[in-house]
This record gives C-alpha cells, structure tokens and sequence, in this order.
C-alpha cells in the first residue's frame, strides 16, 4: 500500500471490490459550497444510456414534491460515449431555488454518474468549468469549447 498525495493504491484481497464515491470540491459561490461528486456503476445492469440515467433520476422526481425538469435528454457527441444530461430546479422552502445536475456516461463495462448542486447564480459562473472536469476524468465525453 501507498499513499501518495492521499490517494490509496493497493490490491485488495479477493472478495473485495472499491466502490469509492468521488467528491470534487469547487469554489463557494452565493455562500454555497459547490461538489462534484462522481459515483463509478463497476456492475453495470442497463446498456443504454437513456435506460440508465432513468433508473438514476426516477428516484429524484419521486421523492421531492415540486421539481421541475429543465433538461431530460441524450447529449452523446458523434464519435463519442453516450451520456445523458438531467437539469431540474427545486424549491425546498420559499426564496430557496436550487438546480441540480446529473450528468451520466457508459463507457466499456462501466456507468459513470456525475452529480453537482447550483444556485442559479453559480450555474451561469461554473457550467463550462463542470463539462471541462467531466471532460479531463472521461476524455471525449463532452465537447469542451476553447477559451
């Protein structure tokens, strides 16, 4: 085992499967903290993406009364992994809006499903910075515009 930076790396005996969640921490905007976090799905059920990020979000718009879908769609890029983009905006209390987005991919055996919380002040301020991330950790994943 080594700990290089606080990153582990080992083998881990049999039996044993790491099923890390990822936490990206981002700059504080409007007194909010902004996460990343990145959940790996090492045993994979759905083999289309629309299938699942439906599994992932359905829970969302069943659990929270109010929630209003800003975008439900395919956002795959000729060429490149099928991801799927999920926006909506809840108001848990009044004067309370919160945007939340799942951003999901299969690539090889493997799902990846981001997830990141804005106010709507910080979603204008760290849209482009977020697909830039999404796009560093799964190259050809988003179409990453130049500065």
């Amino acid at each position: 085992m080594s700990d290089d930076k606080n990153r582990f790396h080992f083998d881990l005996p049999g039996g044993w499967e790491d099923q890390t969640v990822y936490y990206f921490r981002g700059p504080k905007i409007d007194e909010k903290d902004h996460q990343l976090m990145l959940v790996i799905d090492r045993h994979l059920q759905q083999d289309d993406i629309a299938e699942f990020a439906r599994v992932r979000t359905e829970p969302v718009l069943k659990a929270f009364q109010g929630v209003e879908v800003l975008k439900d769609e395919e956002t795959t890029i000729a060429g490149c992994y099928p991801s799927y983009e999920f926006v909506y905006r809840w108001i848990p209390v009044d004067g309370v809006k919160l945007f939340k987005k799942h951003f999901f991919v299969l690539r090889g055996d493997y799902g990846y499903a981001f997830e990141i919380e804005f106010s709507k002040q910080s979603y204008k301020m760290l849209g482009e910075q977020v697909k830039k991330v999404i796009e560093k950790l799964l190259p050809g994943t988003y179409e990453v515009q130049e500065d």
